[in-house]
Order: C-alpha cells, then structure tokens, then sequence
C-alpha cells in the first residue's frame, strides 16, 4: 500500500502542476488582450513563476527521499505483548504445551483456553502470541480483546472489526458498512495461514460475519473463557486452566517478595503460607500482595495477615477472594496514592491510559497537592505511579508511555467504590438519564453508543466528566455545563461534536480540557477565554489549524498541544506566524506540543520559524514536535534553565534554536547539555555513554564540514560523530580550539 507520506506528496505536485496552468492561461489572456508586447504583468508573471519554479524545485528535492517511504511497511506478522514468565508455573506452562500441540494438528480448527477468572488464562495467551514456534507456523497472528469492562457482553461487531481492520492496516475509507469492512478483511486474509486469539470472550460470537474466513491451509482460531456455555462453532478443542497449586503459589510469592531471609524466619515462613491460602492460587492476587508485603518488614508480617483477614469479603462468589485482597492492597496504600489509584477505573478495563494525561488528571483534581509548582507536582505523581507499578495494581506498556489496570483489579475497585460515600460515581457503557448526573463526582462514559446528553444536569459537586470516543455524540446542549461549576477535568476527544455551548464559560474551575481529534470541531467559541484556571489545553487534530487570539489570554495555560498546517503557500506561512504570536503571549507556558501535518523532512522551515517565535517563553521547559512520519523531535530544558537535552532533525534547526537564544541562554553558560542530530534512537551503539557527560553532542548522518554547529563543540565534554565519511582529521572541523573535551577523545563511527 502506498504511504501517506507518498500519497501527500502526489497531492502537492498535482496542487503545483494546477496551479502553474492557471498562471499560464492567465498570461495567456492578458497578452491576447494587450496590444502592448511589453505589458507591465510580465515583471509580475516573472515573478509569481519564480515562485512556482521554487515551489518545483522543492518537490524534486523531497521525491529524492521518498525512496525508503514510498509505501508503508508490511504488516509485522507477530506484535510482541508485555507477558509474565510462567516457565516455573506447571499449572500453566501446561496449558500453553497443550495449546501449541494442539496448534500443530491439521484437524484442529478452534481451541478454547477456559477458566475462572484470575487463573491466568491471558498471561497464557500472552505467552503463546509470544512463543518463536507460533511465528514458525503461521503467516499472521492477530490478538483481539474481544469484551471491555464489567459488562456481561462481548463488544459490538463493528468494534471487533475495526479492531482487526487496524491490525491488518484495511483501508476502511468510504465505508461504515460491516458486510464492506468484513469483505475487505476476508479478502485481506485470503491465502494466509492465520491465529486470531480471542481473548476474554463471554458470549457466542459470529466469526463469519467478523470477515474472518473458514479455517483453512492450517489457519487456526484460539479463545479464552471462563463461560462454559458459549456457542463456538469452530471450538473442537477445550483446554482447562485450574488454579496455582500451594506449591507453585509459594514459590511465586517468594519470587516477586524477593525476601532471601524468609527461609530463615519460621514465623514469617508460616505467615507467608497463611497469605497464600487468603489468595486461593490466583496468580493475579499472589503477585500483588507479594507486591505489598515485600515493602513490609517480616517482623510486620503477622499484623499484615491479621488486617487481611479482617478485609470484608464482598461481591459474588467469584469475586470473593479478590476482594479480599485487593481490598487489603487498596486499604494498604497512603491516602493520596488511594485516590489516584481509584480515579484509574474511570478508564475502561486494560485499555492503555496515557500517562502525561493521566498526570494532569491527578493534579487537576488536587491529589498531588502541590499548589502552583507543577515540576514538584509532576515529580510527585511519577513517583505516586511508580509505587503502583510496584505493588502490581497498574502494569505499563512496552512503550513506557501508557499504564492499564488488569479487569479483576478495577471490578473489584468498582465494589469498593460502591459503598464509599465519598466517592459517588457513574461509570457505564450506556447513556444514563439525567436523575443518574446528580450529585456524582466523577462520570465516565467512554466508548459509548449515544448520540444525545441531557439537557441541563444536577452536577454541582461534579469533577470529571469522560466523554472521549462517543463517535456518534455531535452536539451538546446550550444548558449543559450549566451547573458544573466544579467541574476540573473535561475530555471530548474523538466526538463529532461541531460546536462547543456558551455555557462552558460557567465552569470557572476548569483546568483540563481535551478536545484532540475533533475533526467537526471548526471554531472555539470566544467565551473559552473566561476559563481563567484552564491550565492544560489539547486541540491537536481538530477542525481548524488557526489559534483563536483569545487563547493568548488563557494566562493560566501551562500545558499546550495544537496542530499546525504544512508550510507551502503563502497563506500557511501566515498562519503559522499568527499561531506562533499567540503562543508568544502564554507568559506560564511550560510545554509546547505541535502536529506538524507534514513528513518530517518536508517540515524543518517550519520548526525553525516556530523555535525563532516561542522560545523565548521564560518557563518554556519541552518543545515537541510529532510528524506525519511519526518522529518525534524534543526540546526540552530542564529546570533550572540551565541543563538543556535537543533531539532534532537537522543541524540547521539546532543552530537556529542557539542562535535565537543566545541573548537569554547563552552556550557557553549552560551547565549541562545534550544535543542529539538525525539520530534514531536505537541506530547505533551509544559510545561514550551521553549521561556520563554534561556536555554531549551527537551528530549522525549529515554532509559538509563547515557547518556553524562545529563551534559547539569546541564547548562539549564528549561527542559522538556517526557516519560521517567526510571528515577524516579532527582538523577537518575547522574549531580553533578543543580545549573543554581535554584528554578525551572523539568517536567518529563511520
């Protein structure tokens, strides 16, 4: 399939071929029209096609790199999960043995992987998406989570075929039709040996009508339940997962407790027993309470079963030992890691919540508790995240970028929360009527179906309010925000919301306000500039590229994210300029995050224009740029002003960033920094080690010897030259002097 970047490019000759016709036909008008040879247009048609044989040019020099971006990357036949080692764990290494055996013979269409809930069934799954034999033996693996939250029902059959549609990277465009989309992903299969791992799947389920095609050339579909009633048609095998045996649940607790002297303290060896017969050999609750007891002195063991035992035993049958510990784990935590550990149900069940948002969240609603200092505040939540991790209550990505909590986890929170009168709040798949708003704190209602909110609702004492991905809600209510004078955090992304009321000018509290990706979205109204608390904004993706003015007075704004369009005609050269002059004003401004809607090396006069505008904000501490390519070049400057890390495309743009901060940082000045050109993170071997240094330039790739960005190096502890074959002698670099790296030596890697 040919690539966005490609398919952008095509655009913008096709704009400029356009465009030079219509000069010429112009030309050609006035001249039959003029008796005159030397009519006075002429200078001025000179001109407008110097422009244009520029505007050519620079299509030439883009089309030379477009070679390794001309289409896009073929699909990876197996995406790797995060999964928990079960090597040591018969119960369930068995499973998985049996699972891949039963995967080898041809007769087998379908495996159903079932058990209770908590015994493992998906760090199974897991570990046999993972497993270098499954990628032996099939083309294409694909792991869809069939069902999302408490609900008893898997999700509807256009979720599960976007979900299978972005996997393979389906062209959905032109269609919301499911027979189309099925069409168009059976004929994507069509020829490949497949796994489609189902994962939690709790009612019967048409796989034909998801476009899956019948089990052929070995094709096999795998699926984990803990109902036993389920109609499967292509099911002919059942493997069952059981409970950890006593023996395997110690030596998982001793593993992840990580206490050596436990062999040697009988008391606290038979206290540990104890605890691992309260988590009934689900591996899940021995992880976390392993978690928690870990930090705890053996000494304190006794005390920490006696209060485990003293945990209410809540719920239906199932969720009875779950709730008992993850109660215990939840009563364990320090009153602000509590709170922010509970805000996590508001997000749907093991979907990846973004930890910068997530951040913002807590300090909108005061968990953190840090007052006006948001360095303080964000190293503070790091750290309340950090201990979370730790104790196994929220897991995090591969990416370092998300944190999820497990299902069993956030329904037994969802319990808890039940009858805690000081948390009252409405987390639900479908709408609710407007007597449900009253009197809650927090609501969430994401991923829903509806297309209409209530008119004017009750919710003075109303915090958060989730209403991302509501694909079908396209307006609000006038009255709506009417009485959420409260309300702190409000997420609309991905809505097809087309105008936003006046009345969100009443919630005077607001901090937080997400509207990424509404694409409707073509204008903001002028009563936003009211909200005078609003310290984090997002209108990256949405309908308009031009920054409203008013924004410029949002002098609360701390955190902003904001879409620019490509620079390539006269009217997005001003445009940029006049987004930047408003940035310019945001005096509190401490991040500055921007979609620029160009591939990277389309997009560098951009940036430089942007650093020239906006880097001169005092507490300006991250400047970020994300392309259409999906790189992602930083600025940040850490705090105090003086530790600085780039990461930047070009050395033009690093030397444009020196130049224009010169007159309030100057380099020579700055205590420590890193600079980073044209290196992809993992390309080549880090030699030196950057943070061994304080000063630390990076340059990869790059032509020419006499550049001005040499001159930083006369300044640097250590630098790294990658692959650059026209430099053979230190001298080549044209610096009088290299006095600061003393006796080190530079690495040029060619």
């Amino acid at each position: 399939m040919l690539s966005k970047t490609y398919d952008q490019w095509i655009r913008r000759v096709i704009k400029t071929e356009e465009e030079v016709k219509k000069l010429l036909a112009r030309y050609d008008r006035q001249s039959e029209s003029s008796q005159i040879i030397c009519f006075l247009p002429r200078s001025n048609f000179s001109n407008e096609m110097k422009k244009k044989g520029e505007k050519v040019i620079k299509l030439l020099e883009d089309s030379t790199q477009l070679g390794s971006i001309l289409v896009d990357q073929p699909l990876e036949p197996v995406i790797k999960l995060i999964a928990p080692n079960i090597n040591k764990f018969s119960t369930l290494q068995m499973p998985l043995e049996e699972t891949l055996d039963l995967l080898k013979k041809d007769k087998v269409k379908g495996i159903a992987i079932s058990g209770m809930m908590g015994t493992g069934k998906t760090a199974i799954m897991k570990n046999l998406n993972n497993h270098e034999e499954v990628s032996k033996i099939f083309d294409m693996v694909m792991w869809i989570k069939v069902s999302a939250g408490e609900s008893k029902e898997n999700l509807d059959m256009s979720q599960l075929q976007n979900a299978i549609a972005k996997r393979l990277k389906v062209d959905m465009a032109g269609t919301s039709d499911c027979d189309d989309i099925a069409d168009r992903i059976s004929n994507e299969l069509k020829g490949k040996r497949y796994l489609l791992l189902l994962d939690d799947v709790k009612a019967d389920l048409d796989i034909h009508q998801m476009g899956i095609p019948p089990c052929e050339n070995g094709s096999k579909i795998v699926l984990t339940t803990r109902e036993s009633h389920i109609r499967f048609p292509r099911v002919d095998r059942v493997v069952k997962v059981t409970y950890l045996s006593p023996k395997e649940s110690f030596r998982m607790f001793q593993d992840v407790a990580n206490c050596p002297k436990l062999k040697d303290d009988r008391e606290a060896e038979a206290c540990a027993w104890k605890i691992i017969r309260e988590c009934g050999g689900h591996p899940l609750l021995i992880n976390i309470i392993a978690s928690v007891f870990q930090k705890k002195d053996l000494k304190l063991w006794s005390e920490g079963f006696k209060s485990l035992k003293r945990s209410s035993e809540k719920g239906q049958h199932e969720l009875k030992e779950l709730g008992n510990v993850i109660k215990f784990c939840h009563d364990d935590l320090e009153d602000t890691q509590r709170k922010c550990l509970l805000y996590g149900v508001l997000y749907p069940e093991e979907i990846g919540i973004y930890i910068d948002c997530l951040l913002e969240c807590w300090e909108a609603e005061d968990f953190l508790e840090n007052g006006s200092d948001s360095r303080k505040a964000y190293i503070d939540g790091i750290h309340i995240l950090n201990s979370l991790k730790d104790k196994s209550l929220l897991e995090e990505d591969e990416s370092r970028k998300y944190v999820m909590m497990h299902k069993c986890i956030r329904q037994v929170l969802l319990y808890i929360l039940s009858d805690d009168p000081n948390y009252k709040l409405l987390v639900q798949q479908m709408p609710p009527d407007a007597k449900c708003w009253s009197e809650k704190i927090w609501i969430s209602l994401i991923k829903n179906k509806f297309d209409k909110l209530p008119n004017c609702p009750n919710c003075g004492s109303l915090s958060t309010l989730f209403l991302q991905e509501n694909l079908a809600l396209k307006s609000i209510p006038e009255s709506f925000f009417e009485h959420m004078t409260s309300l702190k955090v409000l997420d609309l992304c991905h809505t097809r919301i087309e105008i936003l009321p006046s009345s969100l000018s009443k919630v005077i509290s607001l901090k937080v306000l997400y509207l990424s990706y509404c694409k409707y979205l073509k204008q903001l109204p002028s009563s936003l500039e009211k909200l005078e608390h609003l310290e984090v904004l997002d209108i990256r993706g949405s309908g308009f590229s031009n920054i409203p003015s008013f924004i410029g007075n949002l002098k609360g704004l701390r955190r902003f994210r904001v879409s620019f369009a490509i620079c390539e005609s006269e009217n997005d050269t001003k445009e940029v300029e006049s987004n930047c002059n408003v940035i310019s004003n945001l005096s509190k401004l401490e991040e500055l995050i921007i979609d620029v809607k160009s591939p990277r090396h389309q997009s560098n006069e951009v940036v430089v224009n942007i650093i020239k505008n906006v880097v001169t904000l005092k507490n300006l501490t991250k400047l970020q740029f994300c392309f259409l390519d999906e790189v992602v070049d930083v600025i940040e400057v850490e705090t105090p002003t003086t530790d600085l890390r780039i990461n930047v495309p070009e050395a033009n743009i690093l030397y444009s960033f020196i130049e224009e901060t010169r007159s309030w940082r100057n380099i020579q000045h700055i205590q420590s920094f890193q600079f980073f050109i044209d290196c992809p993170n993992s390309k080549y071997p880090c030699i030196p080690k950057f943070y061994e240094y304080k000063r630390y330039v990076r340059y990869c790739n790059g032509e020419g010897i006499n550049h001005p960005i040499f001159e930083v190096l006369a300044n640097v502890d250590a630098f790294d030259l990658v692959n650059k074959k026209d430099i053979k002698h230190l001298s080549d670099l044209g610096i009088p002097s290299m006095k600061e790296i003393g006796n080190l030596e530079p690495y040029i890697l060619a």
